[in-house]
């Protein structure tokens, strides 16, 4: 399948579960599945919790799979006793996110087919202190304001604490994995281990989240797990089949080392529409999505493999940002507190980044909102495509290695550290262009730069500007900005090229040269 690209899907909705039902094992075989998300509801008797684990795993080694346990029930209730009287979702010291009792976390880590376990949505759980959960409005796994941090620990601080419950579950040899419905907090996730799956197409501009999603597994080593989300502001589905299939082939060629489709059979309506198939008990038809589905595993991929993987990427645009938790919330109907705290606000310093999409985009992505949950694109139809040319984000730790053959870099939001700093002062001596706001430039940019910002050093130049859409901005970075009907990344000798076909966002085409 490509180059070692795992191929799965998400099986969203209640009972009865997908091992007990008669046409499954034909299913697995049909769509050619090797991955399964698993939503887990839990049972108050500790014996049937342990029961369900083994008879999933047992199922998953008879078909060939390997599966993830999705723990995001947590997101949506207040909390869930046992039958020994121990709430898995609260904890004592305030905080609330599903936690397996020991005796539970020692039978998962003996499972011979677990890839690990999946905090679904667990950054838009921080951000909003878990308020989707029967309104309750408690810190999910880092609190800042017990802590008594400032925002400007914000990112390391969180980093520590999700790190903190990946060791935990470590010492049982099982890994943790989480996905984002919001374009923040990869970074920390990956800096701490995990593997940061991220959503495309439901509420989102897809090629910002990937740009993202790519930035931290470079930066940090980890895979990149991607999984096109058939939900959208208008219900479910919410994405034509075109949108999907081109959404499928934009993280096949972007290099995802997992690629899966939430969700596989959930009927939303209850009308017999279903996902990629429609359960019809003892058989199964399979759906518009479903035979797109199949087209991708059995016919294109065979024809199209892909030879070369994310490691190959050579980025063009860096965007550097320490971790601040704003995606545009400020104009969403969900609450505007940065990590969860009931303090913290957006501000034009932590929104300066979404300006940044703005003028990469040549101006398709809104400078306000990275989601259709937020600013100016609330009320319009998604839109899958924008144009791009090699853009990833990375964190205020990024090294010189990530850096090296950077065209553009943009410096923006709380801070960078002082060995970033110092790795980008290098990049621009070897030619890059670095577009920097003031606070963060090094002191002797700042005193030499001339009236527009621009200070020549080396082979490169800086651009020293509060507003990343200042005239200097705009006239240093034209020449990198691409065709508005391109979207590209290199990979070692590879040029992919993504435009969309007749104009329709929503149907793309590629090429490789």
């Amino acid at each position: 399948m490509g180059v070692g690209m795992r191929w799965g899907f998400d099986e969203y909705g209640r009972q009865p579960r997908l091992d007990r039902r008669p046409w499954a094992p034909e299913a697995m075989e049909a769509f050619g599945f090797d991955l399964w998300v698993h939503h887990y509801l839990p049972k108050a008797s500790i014996q049937a919790n342990r029961d369900e684990i083994r008879e999933i795993d047992a199922w998953c080694g008879q078909r060939g799979l390997t599966w993830l346990l999705n723990v995001e029930d947590a997101n949506w209730k207040a909390g869930f006793v046992d039958e020994r009287g121990r709430d898995w979702y609260n904890h004592g010291d305030g905080r609330h996110h599903f936690r397996f009792p020991d005796e539970l976390l020692e039978t998962l880590g003996a499972c011979q087919h677990l890839e690990g376990l999946l905090y679904d949505e667990a950054a838009h759980m921080q951000g909003c202190a878990n308020r989707m959960a029967e309104g309750i409005d408690q810190p999910w796994v880092y609190d800042p304001e017990a802590r008594g941090d400032t925002l400007a620990d914000a990112a390391d601080a969180f980093a520590a604490a999700v790190g903190e419950l990946a060791a935990l579950h470590a010492a049982y040899g099982i890994r943790l994995y989480t996905e984002h419905v919001f374009p923040v907090m990869y970074h920390g996730f990956a800096r701490a281990g995990w593997v940061a799956a991220t959503k495309v197409l439901k509420e989102n501009w897809s090629p910002a989240y990937l740009a993202c999603a790519m930035g931290a597994a470079l930066q940090y080593g980890t895979p990149l797990w991607v999984t096109p989300d058939l939900w959208g502001m208008s219900g479910y589905p919410g994405h034509s089949v075109d949108e999907y299939r081109s959404a499928l082939l934009l993280a096949y060629h972007l290099g995802a080392d997992c690629l899966y489709t939430e969700s596989f059979t959930y009927d939303h309506a209850g009308d017999g529409q279903g996902s990629l198939v429609h359960d019809r008990g003892d058989a199964y038809d399979v759906t518009p999505y479903g035979e797109v589905t199949r087209w991708f595993r059995q016919s294109y991929v065979p024809a199209n493999p892909r030879g070369y993987t994310l490691g190959d990427l050579r980025p063009r645009v860096a965007i550097i940002r320490q971790e601040d938790g704003c995606w545009g919330q400020a104009l969403s109907w969900l609450p505007d507190r940065l990590f969860g705290h009931r303090g913290w606000r957006s501000s034009s310093l932590t929104e300066s980044w979404l300006r940044v999409w703005h003028l990469l985009s040549r101006g398709v992505v809104p400078a306000d909102s990275l989601s259709w949950h937020g600013g100016i694109s609330q009320g319009t139809a998604h839109q899958l495509f924008c144009p791009l040319d090699g853009v990833v984000v990375y964190d205020h730790h990024v090294g010189a290695e990530r850096l090296q053959g950077v065209e553009a870099i943009f410096v923006v939001g709380l801070g960078v550290s002082p060995e970033t700093l110092a790795a980008v002062e290098g990049a621009v001596a070897a030619g890059a262009t670095c577009v920097i706001q003031p606070h963060l430039a090094p002191p002797q940019v700042v005193a030499a730069k001339a009236a527009d910002g621009t200070l020549s050093q080396g082979a490169g130049r800086w651009v020293v500007q509060a507003d990343p859409l200042a005239p200097a901005v705009r006239r240093a970075v034209a020449p990198l900005l691409p065709p508005r009907d391109v979207l590209r990344y290199q990979f070692g000798d590879t040029t992919v090229t993504f435009s969309p076909v007749d104009g329709d966002s929503d149907r793309l085409e590629v090429s490789l040269t």
